[in-house]
This record gives structure tokens, C-alpha cells and sequence, in this order.
């Protein structure tokens, strides 16, 4: 069911208006609305004479922890130094943060440093790439000194490039030049310049004019002879690499010393930046602030104790008269435990509106029969159940297995359910091995009495969900909408009542009355919904026809568990065939949970929920800190 909301005024004087948003902030019950003076009070205005600065100390704060996170490992912050900080008021938290400066200044400069040596690294390795590459075809040279040596790389199709820059580099140095090229891969191909040192800037020139990759040596190989650069580079790496280490052990233990502290800082300046935020948007007169909110009904005397204990008897919380079908009230959901579960799934589309019915109980009980009705295998649901066991096991403290577990558990359940009803285990493994016959009746055989069932579903479903319309429409005071859902519901009756007297299950004079109620139904259609109000009927016969597809998804899983026995019977090996089965019968079981849960889901959301869910809803999002986030999640989990 949809949680009971009420709007309230928290009323304050300025002097204690930082200390009450705290207590709000912490309580984590108030989902916060923008304030509008109620008409004719005249106290509150939504000029503030008085504009409280955003950034500010914690602001700056702010942007020099964020600086400082960067720079380090982020360790989760512990629980109780982040308590700590968030008792402290901006001067104390600023002056936290202030203490950091001098390790600020250290890991800004070991992250500089670290930074130019990765550089470093990867330009002598790009370079260390040509010389390998080259050795091959180059052999020895001679040591010849006064001479400087340029890398350059090209694609391969640009190869010509390398012997244009011959003949440049030929006529600059009189022929007192060499260069070497090999292939350095399949697209690449890698030239060593050698020429004397006194051209160095013309060869810079010649080679920067083109569109070349340059690979440039540091000043202290820059006259190396070609045969040493190898050795020499390879030492200069493993120097750099060594000191890269050396600066990473230096920023870790920074962060092992120091992050604990930066992470707790981040979330508590955080927070407070959010209560000035919400300050500066409050309502606002020369000596009092108002905030305005939402929350449960069953929280405001609960609240109303907590702002007298923390700040005072002056701070008031006063409930505001409001519509009880307003579009701008915030949802909030309140099922039990195994129907909490599917609470995501129920808003998964839209948010249904306040002042409506809730859909997740109707969803909760529906959507597992529904997978369990199209697999409907008892080897399948005991696999499931296993495998989801393992899981919760596994994973035991992840807010999704949370909501995994009881809906897989459910239609794990479900399947097994159905699957002793038609009995099936692993297809028809369990009648051939073990004799399991079905209780209700073969599905691959009653193929017309599951197409019968799955519309006979259909119609159930569908005039619950057209029952609930009415309901909601008329909860939304949308008389119209009521009178069409009701004429759309006597339709479909009136339908059904109809086809049975024409197949012989009721008297002649019945189907007689059906078609008249279906003449008044159009007119009563039209009436309400337009011109598209007879079109609606036609909807409501298709949406039940749409109900089909839990005989097709259901016939399609046990062929597969068939097709999977059979295949493992072709084969002479017992090992080989079990293998051959078990392979298949995976493919079955997959595919077949995921058609039925898609199709089980769109059932609901398509053809269900469209005759009555009112979407359009907006969220309970309440204003909670992070001391009383992770109170709640203590809470939640115990």
C-alpha cells in the first residue's frame, strides 16, 4: 500500500535555523518541497533579505577536499570519524581541513612527479620499440662521435616518406648522414636519422614539417652512437620505473595515513553544502525561517520530539492543509517483507500517483504464477531454487539479492507448483523414470485447454484490473474516466456471456441479454470517452487475447525440455547423452525463465496496470545525511 503523507512547515527562529536543518537532515524523514507562503500570511517571503553565500567556507573547503581525493586512494570512510565530523560546526571542519594542506602539498608534487615519469617511460619505450625493431636490419655501426640520432615512425602506406627525407637529409649534410628504416609491425614503419649534431635544428625542422610521429631522445642520449642507445635505454627505464614505485608507495602511504580522514571529510562537507543549499531556498522573514516538506503521518510526531530535544521548544512543525490527490505528493511504499521485494518492479515504469492503489501486492502474487504457469517444470524450479540458495548465500548482505531472492524463490516455488500439476521433471524425464503422471493434465496434449485457461487468466485479470480503474478514478474524483472503465468492464462481461451462450454453456435468452448490454456499453463508451471509446472495447479484446501467450511461452518450454531428452537418447554413449541432455536442457532452462519473466512482466505492465495504474507519481525521496543514511541501512539490515 502507498504510505500516508502529510505537508508540514518547520518553523524556526534564524538564530537556530543551521542547528534545525541539521536535526532534519540527520532525522532523514522530510522530502523537501519548495516553500510557498500559505495565501494571506504575510510573514514569510520568498525575497531573502539576506542571500546566504553557497560556496562560502565549506564550500571552499569543498573544492580543496575534492582536489586532495583525486590525488589519493579513497578508502571508505569509517563510521565513527565520520560522526565525529559531523558534530563539528564550519570554523572546527574548516580548520580539518586546513591541517591538510602540507599533505596537499606532498601529494600534488608526487602526483606531478609521477605523472612526468609515466611520460618519460613511454617515450623511451616508443623509442626503445624503433631501436629493436632496427637492429635486425642495421647490424653494428661503429661508434662515431658528434653525431645525434631523431626517431621517427610512419604508417606503412607512407613509406615513400622515409626515402623522400633521405635525399632531404643528404643535401643538408653533404652526404654525412644515414638512415635506417625497418618495419616495426604490420602498420608501422620505424627510420633512425643519424646525422652530425651541428644540424641538429635543421633536421628538426625538416621532420617537423611533416606529418610524422616523432620519437625524440632526452638531451643525455642525444649524441649516443646507434649501437648503445639500446643498453642505455633499457637502464634508463628500469631508473624510472624504479622511482615510479618509489612515488607510489609514497602517495599510498599518504593515503593509508591521510584518506580516511579526506573521504570523511568529503561526505560531511558535503552535507553541509546540502543544508545551506536548502537554507538559502527556505522561506524566509526578518526573524523567523521556514522549511517546507513531506513525510508519513505516523512520522511527525516523531519528528516534532526530535527538533525539541536536539534544538529547542521554539522550533515548530506545523501540518499544512493540502489536497489528498496532489500530483506534487511524494510516494512512499509500505508492504511486507516479500512484497517489498518487488517494489522496484511495480515503479519500474512510472511511479503511481498518490492517493491511488498501490500495484505491487497485485504484481507480487500474480507475476510468479505467471512464470511458474509457462515453465511449469519441477526440475527447472528445484534448479532455480538451488541455484538462488547459493546465491543468497553468496552475496548475503547485497541489496539486490535482497530483492532477488524472494521473487526467484516465489517462482522458483510456482514452477515447482505447476510442474507437479503437469507433470513434468526435466520434461517428460520424470513420467519415463520415474512414473510421475500430471495432476491436472498433459500441456502437450491440452493444447486447447491451455489456450482456455491462459484467456480464461486473461479475462480475470483484466476485469480486476478495469475494477481497480473505477476505484482509482474514482479516488481522483475523474467521473468520466469512472463511467468508461465501467462500461468497458460491463462490456467485457457482457462479451464473455455472449460466447458462452453461443457455445451452449448458458441459454439462449443470456447471449441475447449480452448483445443489448453491449449496444448500451457502446453508447455509454462514446458518451464518456469519444470517439474513442468504442476503439477501448476493441483494446480490452485484444489485451485479453494478449493473455495467449502464457499457453505459447509454456508449450514452447517443455518442447525444449523434449527436444533436450530426445537428443540425449540419440546417442550410444550413456555419459555423452546425459552430457548431450544436460547441455540442452540448460539452453531450455534459461531461455525458458527469461521469456516467462519478460512476458510475465509485460502481461502486467501492458495489458494489467494500463486499466487502472495512474502513473505521473513523484518519488519519496526524503533529505537524509550520511550519518543517517548508513543508520537507516544499520537498521534496514538488522
Amino acid at each position: 500500500m502507498l504510505v500516508q503523507m502529510r505537508r508540514v512547515d518547520i518553523i524556526a527562529p534564524r538564530t537556530s535555523a543551521a542547528r534545525v536543518l541539521r536535526s532534519v537532515h540527520r532525522a532523514g524523514v522530510v522530502h523537501l518541497a519548495t516553500f510557498e507562503p500559505l495565501p494571506g500570511a504575510g510573514v514569510f517571503g520568498t525575497e531573502r533579505p539576506v542571500r546566504r553565500d553557497r560556496v562560502g567556507p565549506c564550500g571552499a573547503a569543498m573544492l580543496r577536499i575534492a582536489e586532495l581525493t583525486e590525488l589519493l586512494a579513497r578508502p571508505a570512510a569509517p563510521g565513527p570519524l565520520v560522526d565525529e565530523l559531523w558534530e563539528l560546526d564550519e570554523d572546527a571542519l574548516t580548520a580539518r581541513v586546513d591541517a591538510l594542506d602540507g599533505v596537499a602539498s606532498q601529494a600534488s608534487a608526487l602526483a606531478g612527479e609521477l605523472l612526468r615519469l609515466r611520460a618519460e617511460a613511454a617515450r623511451l619505450a616508443g623509442y626503445r620499440q624503433i631501436i629493436e625493431g632496427l637492429r635486425g636490419a642495421v647490424g653494428h655501426l661503429p661508434s662515431v662521435r658528434g653525431y645525434g640520432s631523431t626517431g621517427i615512425v610512419v604508417r606503412s602506406r607512407y613509406r615513400a616518406v622515409v626515402s623522400l627525407i633521405r635525399e632531404e637529409l643528404e643535401g643538408l649534410t653533404d652526404g654525412r648522414c644515414e638512415v635506417l628504416s625497418a618495419d616495426i609491425d604490420a602498420d608501422r614503419v620505424a627510420a633512425v636519422l643519424i646525422y652530425p649534431l651541428r644540424v641538429a635544428t635543421e633536421v628538426r625542422n625538416l621532420v617537423g614539417g611533416r606529418d610524422l610521429e616523432e620519437v625524440t631522445l632526452p638531451e643525455s642520449l642525444a649524441a649516443v652512437p646507434f649501437d648503445e642507445l639500446a643498453p642505455r635505454l633499457a637502464a634508463d627505464e628500469a631508473a624510472i620505473h624504479s622511482r615510479e614505485a618509489t612515488v607510489e608507495g609514497e602517495l599510498d602511504r599518504l593515503a593509508t595515513v591521510h584518506g580516511p580522514l579526506v573521504a570523511a571529510l568529503k561526505l560531511v562537507l558535503g552535507d553541509r553544502l546540502a543544508e545551506a543549499r536548502v537554507l538559502d531556498e527556505a522561506g524566509h522573514s526578518d526573524h523567523l525561517v521556514a522549511v517546507c516538506g513531506w513525510l508519513p503521518a505516523d512520522r511527525i510526531e516523531g519528528l516534532r520530539a526530535r527538533l525539541v530535544e536536539e534544538v529547542g521548544p521554539e522550533v515548530l512543525v506545523v501540518e499544512r492543509p493540502s489536497d489528498p490527490i496532489a500530483r506534487s505528493t511524494p510516494v512512499a511504499f509500505e508492504n511486507r517483507r516479500v512484497v517489498r521485494a518487488f517494489e522496484p518492479l511495480s515503479s519500474f515504469i512510472a511511479m503511481p500517483r498518490y492517493g491511488t492503489i498501490d500495484p505491487t501486492p497485485a504484481l507480487a502474487f500474480v507475476f510468479p504464477l505467471f512464470v511458474g504457469l509457462m515453465v511449469g517444470d519441477v526440475g527447472y524450479g528445484l534448479a532455480l531454487l538451488a541455484i538462488l540458495a547459493v546465491a543468497r548465500r553468496h552475496w548475503r548482505g547485497s541489496p539486490v539479492m535482497a530483492t532477488v531472492w524472494p521473487i526467484g524463490a516465489l517462482a522458483a516455488l510456482a514452477t515447482i507448483l505447476f510442474g507437479v500439476l503437469f507433470g513434468e521433471w526435466f520434461g517428460d524425464a520424470g513420467q519415463t523414470l520415474v512414473g510421475l503422471e500430471p495432476l491436472w493434465f498433459d500441456r502437450r496434449e491440452a493444447i486447447t485447454s491451455m489456450l482456455l485457461l491462459a484467456l480464461g487468466i486473461g479475462v480475470a485479470q483484466i476485469g480486476f484490473g478495469l475494477v481497480l480503474g473505477i476505484v482509482n478514478a474514482t479516488r481522483l474524483r475523474h467521473r468520466r474516466e469512472a463511467a468508461g472503465r465501467a462500461a468497458l468492464l460491463a462490456s467485457l462481461s457482457a462479451m464473455v456471456v455472449t460466447l458462452a451462450s453461443v457455445g451452449g454453456y448458458l441459454p439462449v435468452w443470456a447471449g441475447q441479454l449480452g448483445v443489448v448490454t453491449l449496444l448500451i456499453c457502446l453508447v455509454v463508451l462514446a458518451a464518456t470517452l469519444g470517439l474513442g471509446g468504442p476503439l477501448e472495447m476493441m483494446g480490452v479484446v485484444g489485451n485479453v487475447l494478449s493473455y495467449a501467450r502464457l499457453m505459447a511461452i509454456g508449450l514452447a518450454s517443455v518442447m525444449l525440455a523434449l527436444i533436450a531428452n530426445r537428443m540425449g537418447g540419440l546417442a550410444e554413449s550413456v555419459v555423452i547423452g546425459f552430457v548431450i541432455a544436460a547441455v540442452f536442457h540448460v539452453m531450455a532452462f534459461v531461455l525458458g525463465f527469461f521469456d516467462a519473466s519478460v512476458q510475465g512482466l509485460r502481461l502486467q505492465y501492458v495489458e494489467f496496470f494500463s486499466k487502472f495504474a495512474e502513473p505521473s507519481g513523484v518519488r519519496y525521496e526524503p533529505f537524509v545525511s550520511v550519518v543517517g543514511a548508513r543508520d537507516r541501512a544499520l537498521g534496514s539490515g538488522a
